[in-house]
């Protein structure tokens, strides 16, 4: 691969580290671990997808932006007290504005999803959920292991 490429693929690494963190909310993780999971996970769909150097250099900024808008919606609409000390009335309320929060996720993917289409094609677009969902099972079921014990030796993300 050229060097261009593998520039373009730290480059993009650097900046989408916040939205891989949400598997891992319960457990605390470096700051260097996590670098090296948004790392491992941006080469992985990088390579998975097939995207060149060009259209990394054009999706990878997109789909960070892409997540700061999602996160900052999220946070918008997060509950201000665990669900479990809500009265009913308040129970109710949270979901209503859990589905509002819903409505305004569906419509920033459509908006974006029309971005993406213009930094790559619409099958890459539609194949990044996919292998996104791939490298975090991934990471699940080697997380599982570790703690079972049953590390792999080679350390690598494929068979």
């Amino acid at each position: 691969m050229n060097k261009q490429f593998w520039i373009a693929l730290l480059f993009a690494g650097c900046f989408t580290l916040p939205g891989f963190g949400q598997i891992f909310d319960d457990e605390p993780m470096s700051g260097e671990a996590r670098s090296k999971i948004q790392a491992a996970r941006v080469a992985y769909i990088t390579e998975r997808l097939g995207l060149t150097p060009e259209e990394s250099e054009r999706f990878w900024p997109l789909y960070n932006e892409f997540e700061t808008e999602r996160d900052k919606i999220r946070g918008k609409y997060k509950a201000p007290r665990p669900i479990e000390s809500m009265s009913d009335q308040e129970a109710e309320s949270f979901i209503n504005r859990h589905f509002e929060m819903e409505q305004e996720l569906l419509n920033l993917k459509r908006d974006y999803f029309q971005r993406f289409k213009k930094a790559v094609s619409p099958r890459k677009a539609a194949l990044f959920n996919k292998a996104d969902r791939e490298f975090r099972l991934e990471i699940l079921k080697r997380l599982q292991e570790r703690k079972q014990g049953n590390r792999r030796p080679n350390g690598g993300f494929r068979n």
